[in-house]
């Protein structure tokens, strides 16, 4: 039998990274159950699929965090594919898939008979209820918005591409969680440094890529080392793409449990004890497929050649320099540490993944971490890859965001380092 607290365990161990050490686990679940966020869209809003994007996906990152959340929609056909959700209809979808989610019931469809913690409205949706806080969503294909004083600003309804929505969720997600946080406040290790960090944001900003960017949905056959956070966020990205077509080999040795599904994208409840590759090969990604290759990767030589794009995810570095040593066409990197997404690329040529990752972090035991901040790592992967179908950017660059505070950005170019364990440093280079 699964509990939440089992479910959640990744969660609270980065919790306390802010908190004192004899802070109960009680109290961290409570204070992430009690949270309450009320997701409001309208039917004229939710014509878009980039907009029914957004609306799923903040749903289940805030359940993924144990929050209460009241569905405030009408009930509308969905436009495209919403794995792991099935069925043809939006709330519904979500109503089928609670408790799967995370083993207990987080979805709601009435009215909030009290004040709530957070009220997100996606486009011009109007207000439905009476919460602490209230922030509006908008996004286009690249960006997104969430911001506390805003003229109400229309979904455009034919916004098909998904990304920029997304990206919404996940600072809406790190919005909600922040709401959670401030319960523990009496928990805190340094008072004036919590409050700092988990104040709310009143303007949210984030461009994963140029306005104008290519959009491809042809994506060809490419490799994953990795079937866990991060894996799950890039396919249930790719496969939001409206006509995506592509193959990948997801090279994985592990199976699920419970402690995964506070940040697996693509994991229900039911299909826990299994080997990650067969549960994202066997799910329903449209055009995407899954080849599964249920081994643990340590060189080409147990596979046999890599494909030319290579995406890795996982957090052990002498891998990501085990496939860097394949030399592929291009490698891209998608990481987290405690509340920071990143992800990187790198070409032959230019600065490589041991440029960037030139020390193994031999630290053992379970990794803190939580839903928002692995998706948003999983979107800078998904956003280089992309751009990479269209040689952009050219040369290796890296991605950087703490999510509490999603203020600053930062990307910037790859340098080569004079100690990388590969050799690729260049004399003179910077």
């Amino acid at each position: 039998m699964i509990d939440l607290r089992e479910a959640l365990d990744r969660t609270l161990l980065l919790m306390r990274d802010e908190l004192v050490t004899e802070t109960p686990d009680a109290a961290l679940v409570d204070a992430l159950t009690a949270t309450q966020i009320a997701l409001v869209a309208d039917e004229h809003t939710l014509g878009s699929l980039s907009a029914q994007t957004a609306f799923t996906t903040i749903a289940m990152l805030c359940a993924r965090s144990g929050h209460r959340v009241y569905l405030l929609a009408p009930e509308i056909p969905l436009a495209g594919l919403q794995p792991p959700l099935a069925g043809n209809h939006l709330v519904r979808a979500l109503l089928d898939a609670d408790n799967r989610i995370v083993p207990t019931w987080r979805f709601e469809t009435r009215l909030p008979v009290n004040e709530i913690d957070l009220e997100l409205r996606l486009g011009a949706s109007p207000s439905r209820c009476a919460a602490v806080m209230q922030r509006k969503l908008t996004a286009d294909s690249w960006s997104a918005s969430l911001l506390r004083d805003a003229p109400s600003s229309v979904w455009n309804d034919t916004l098909v591409w998904p990304l920029g929505a997304m990206a919404g969720a996940a600072l809406a997600a790190a919005e909600a969680f922040k709401c959670g946080m401030r319960k523990l406040k009496r928990f805190a290790r340094n008072e004036d440094l919590f409050e700092e960090f988990f104040r709310p944001t009143n303007v949210s900003r984030i461009t994963l890529a140029a306005p104008g960017s290519p959009m491809p949905d042809e994506l060809g056959a490419f490799d994953v080392v990795s079937g866990g956070a991060i894996t799950n966020g890039l396919l249930y990205a790719l496969t939001r793409i409206p006509s995506v077509r592509g193959l990948a080999r997801v090279i994985e040795p592990d199976i699920t449990d419970p402690t995964n599904l506070n940040r697996y994208m693509l994991l229900l409840t039911d299909r826990l004890g299994g080997a990650k590759v067969n549960q994202l090969s066997e799910l329903d990604l449209g055009g995407l497929s899954v080849d599964p290759c249920l081994y643990r990767f340590e060189g080409e030589h147990m596979l046999g050649a890599l494909s030319n794009r290579v995406l890795v995810g996982v957090d052990h570095i002498p891998t990501r320099w085990s496939v860097q040593r394949a030399m592929p066409a291009w490698v891209g990197v998608g990481a987290t540490t405690h509340w920071s997404a990143m992800a990187s690329f790198h070409t032959p040529g230019s600065p490589c993944a041991g440029c960037l990752h030139p020390r193994d972090d031999a630290t053992s035991g379970p990794i803190p971490t939580v839903a928002f901040v692995s998706f948003m790592a999983a979107l800078f992967l998904t956003t280089y890859f992309l751009l990479s179908l269209n040689g952009r950017p050219a040369t290796a660059e890296h991605v950087y965001l703490t999510l509490p505070r999603p203020e600053t950005l930062w990307r910037s170019r790859v340098a080569h380092h004079p100690d990388c364990p590969l050799g690729h440093f260049t004399e003179g280079a910077v």
